[in-house]
């Protein structure tokens, strides 16, 4: 009676991983990209619906010849390159071009990342593979554009004041020479660019150093455009400036590109955000309160088992201490994917309870130094950060071999989040000549660099042979509450 037990409770357990296997699909399946994966040996065991909707290929056709879509001009440099990266183990990264079921190719930004076990090596390739093709068009027309119309010229004595710009200029802003000379030329520029812009060119003129901005010029239409604007200085046999000279790239469309690219950046992260914090509330709740009953279960199941057949006590013993052990990890997991307190109680809380499982975890101690200040943010703003935290200590654990972390938050003009550890700096398996950072750029990081952009904030990483720093900075102009930095 007991084994059939013990049977019927593992049929369970296999029923609902069955379960999650297929909650895990079905939303593979819905993300808008086309993902895929790969086993360590370079053999393609998956790609989701969205690929073989675009493809118009069986699935066993797929699995069978993967390089099928490639387009052959693209082929040979794309397995080169994936070939190599694939040696290395490391994040890979390419564009080619996939032939669409009705025959016609497009663009695509395809990005492979390796998944590895808790000892670092190879479980399998997870990748995705990103429409391109408008962008692509976009920056073939505008280097078209750019090509065919002349450039905006000007020049202007060495105190930095305009004397002549160049009739494609003075068109486009619907002014004559007289009102642009000395500083008029200034009154073009947009309102939110002007201080910024003219701090930068003052410092080029009292430095003599070349001068290069993106800044906003109004039209004679009233309509603003990104321009590019660059000034280099001519200099006399003596090395004094006598005159500047310069140019306007028109960028309003690399512009609007960006832009949009960085929408569906922080739309597909978004996304990934989302399905984590299904899958993690999906675990906990369903999964880990299986699991629960299924000890309980055991524990009832043992005591009605006599004392006698300590065989059968024994064997049930070790599937509850087994389930025991799947909660926990279950639980670690899911907090992982998305810790519930960050939503629930604010950034703050969230790296004191993460803190505290990693150093469980890993051994390492981690410093905590929390600014008062610090509060709630918007929620964009808290989970890049958290994110930040998470890819900069799992970097410390996996590579920099420091058993000491310090993590500090710091508020007032700017918000400051730093994670420090005192590692052993470059590889020693590289070359002297060759050295480089011991801090690695994983999948994480680029992703990280993304989402604090996003927010309006910048990323440095700062390795030494004292150890490695990951500094965010993000300014704020205002309460957090009132400051949009999820929209920029």
């Amino acid at each position: 009676m007991s084994q059939i037990g013990v049977k019927t409770n593992k049929s369970d357990a296999d029923g609902a991983s069955n379960a999650i296997e297929e909650r895990m699909r079905l939303i593979i399946d819905t993300i808008p990209t086309m993902a895929w994966s790969v086993r360590p040996d370079g053999a393609v065991d998956f790609v989701n619906k969205r690929w073989l909707e675009y493809t118009g290929l069986s699935f066993e056709e797929e699995l069978k010849e993967p390089t099928r879509a490639i387009h052959p001009e693209d082929l040979p440099s794309v397995m080169e390159k994936w070939l190599a990266d694939m040696a290395a183990e490391e994040p890979s990264e390419d564009e080619m071009r996939l032939r669409r079921a009705d025959g016609q190719y497009r663009w695509f930004l395809v990005r492979t990342a390796p998944l590895r076990d808790e000892r670092g090596n190879l479980v399998k390739w997870y990748g995705v593979s990103i429409d391109i093709e408008d962008r692509k068009r976009v920056e073939v027309q505008s280097r078209a554009l750019i090509d065919a119309i002349p450039q905006q010229i000007w020049s202007g004595p060495a105190d930095g004041t305009l004397d002549y710009c160049n009739e494609r200029w003075r068109s486009y802003m619907g002014l004559g020479l007289a009102e642009l000379r000395g500083d008029g030329w200034q009154r073009m520029l947009h309102p939110d660019d002007r201080k910024r812009v003219l701090k930068a060119w003052h410092e080029s003129v009292t430095n003599g150093t070349p001068y290069e901005q993106e800044e906003r010029h109004r039209g004679a239409d009233g309509t603003y455009r990104w321009f590019l604007a660059r000034g280099v200085p001519l200099r006399n046999s003596e090395g004094h400036i006598v005159r500047w000279y310069g140019t306007n790239t028109d960028i309003e469309d690399r512009k609007q590109t960006e832009e949009e690219l960085r929408r569906l950046s922080g739309q597909l992260l978004r996304l990934q955000d989302e399905a984590r914090r299904r899958i993690a509330r999906d675990l906990h709740d369903s999964t880990g309160q299986d699991l629960v009953a299924l000890a309980t279960m055991l524990g009832q199941l043992s005591n009605l088992i006599p004392s006698a057949e300590r065989k059968s006590r024994r064997l049930v013993s070790e599937c509850k201490a087994l389930t025991l052990k799947c909660i926990r990890d279950i639980r670690t997991l899911s907090y992982v994917l998305h810790p519930p307190v960050l939503d629930e109680a604010g950034l703050g809380d969230a790296i004191r309870d993460y803190v505290d499982g990693f150093t469980k975890r890993s051994g390492i101690h981690v410093e905590l130094e929390l600014s008062p200040g610090v509060g709630r943010m918007l929620r964009d703003v808290e989970l890049a950060l958290f994110r930040v935290v998470q890819e900069a200590l799992t970097n410390i654990q996996r590579h920099s071999g420091s058993q000491q972390a310090k993590i500090r938050i710091d508020r007032n003009s700017n918000l400051t989040l730093e994670i420090s550890d005192r590692g052993h700096g470059a590889s020693v398996s590289v070359p002297r000549a060759k050295e480089e950072p011991r801090f690695k750029v994983g999948v994480g990081i680029p992703s990280m660099k993304e989402r604090v952009k996003l927010i309006g904030g910048r990323l440095e990483i700062d390795s030494t042979s004292h150890g490695t720093t990951v500094r965010v900075t993000i300014p704020l102009e205002g309460d957090a509450e009132e400051t949009p930095h999820s929209d920029r």
